[in-house]
């Protein structure tokens, strides 16, 4: 029988919990670039004209995929993991877009 070493369940614990703080980092970027499309939508009037932040939005594209990189790492770290001592591994599900 196979002895887990207790630093790799940490190892695993940690993952998993840098995966969510991770992972809500994601949700707040998203959040913040879904403000920027609806923001001109919400100017009806006809002597203004919205102004799109092209900079920040481009920033936050840049920020989004440099964090899903991360996540992607982090959950095949955490599966590396959770082999080694017999813990659930992270499930991948893809989404469909609407």
């Amino acid at each position: 029988m196979m002895t887990v070493d207790q630093d790799t369940i940490y190892q695993y614990l940690d993952g998993r919990e840098l995966l969510h703080t991770t992972l809500m980092k994601r949700e707040q970027l998203l959040l913040e670039l879904e403000k920027l499309v609806k923001a001109p939508q919400e100017i009806r009037c006809a002597e203004k004209v919205a102004r799109f932040p092209l900079m920040r939005a481009q920033t936050l594209l840049f920020e989004l995929s440099v964090i899903s990189e991360y996540i992607d790492s982090v959950i095949f770290e955490i599966n590396c993991y959770a082999e080694r001592c017999g813990k659930p591994r992270v499930q991948v599900i893809e989404m469909k877009l609407q």
